[in-house]
């Protein structure tokens, strides 16, 4: 039985980083380590091929701090152009570092344009850190993005075996492994180890079906927000 071909585009952070302070470091390990691109990771952790053929595809490294309007519009072409190139795809993962991923997650919720799913996965420790969960995390977006249940919920964000809509959810801790919540209304559905287990779907419109269509838009304007409390 053939398996489905997944598309992941990395983009950094720490799922993607190799610290040189040994398996305990998981907090500095991005000022003097490096970090994979796509097909390294993906060489890194051969695991995950078992459950889809995976293709990677390139983008850059960027802190996740440093990814912005810009870098949302270059990320959504690069979306529609691989899956272009690769019509027969079941999903899309996308590797992202976790400080701005619900940005990026949420952005891409509402104005991708596509039939398969896109999700968004990270890691809260380095591939070089003890029990990293960089390749759980991984395999399981793998797994969510290949799954027929997971298409018309616009961008998914899969970590700590939880899948939650990316309208949703926020990170909730710098460190901890179950940072990302979705504090009103819960997970969408679990990564067990045989199964992916759905429990709802959000009745919001998502993607690919909403009212964004950023398909000749080049540029996004800046908006300044001023919070008060």
């Amino acid at each position: 039985m053939s398996k489905p071909k997944v598309l992941f585009i990395g983009t950094g952070g720490t799922m993607s980083a190799l610290g040189i302070g040994g398996p305990f470091d998981i907090m500095d390990y991005g000022a003097k380590g490096r970090f994979m691109e796509a097909d390294e990771i993906i060489r890194h952790w051969p695991q995950v091929l078992e459950k889809a053929d995976v293709v990677p595809i390139k983008y850059r490294n960027v802190a996740s701090t440093a990814l912005g309007p810009v870098e949302w519009l270059e990320i959504l072409a690069l979306c529609h152009s691989s899956l272009a190139a690769h019509p027969d795809a079941a999903g899309i993962v996308i590797g992202h570092g976790t400080a701005t991923l619900e940005e990026t997650a949420y952005f891409l919720s509402l104005t991708h344009k596509m039939p398969v799913p896109i999700v968004v996965v990270g890691a809260q420790r380095p591939s070089s850190g003890l029990a990293t969960d960089a390749p759980m995390n991984l395999a399981n977006g793998i797994r969510v993005a290949a799954d027929p249940f997971a298409r018309g919920l616009g961008a998914l964000v899969v970590l700590n075996d939880e899948i939650n809509a990316a309208r949703e959810v926020t990170k909730t801790s710098t460190s901890r492994m179950q940072t990302f919540r979705s504090p009103d209304f819960g997970v969408l559905g679990h990564c067990d180890g045989d199964k992916i287990a759905w429990y709802r779907k959000p009745l919001r419109r998502m993607a690919p079906d909403t009212e964004f269509d950023l398909s000749n838009i080049t540029s996004l304007p800046r908006v300044d927000c001023m919070l008060s409390y």
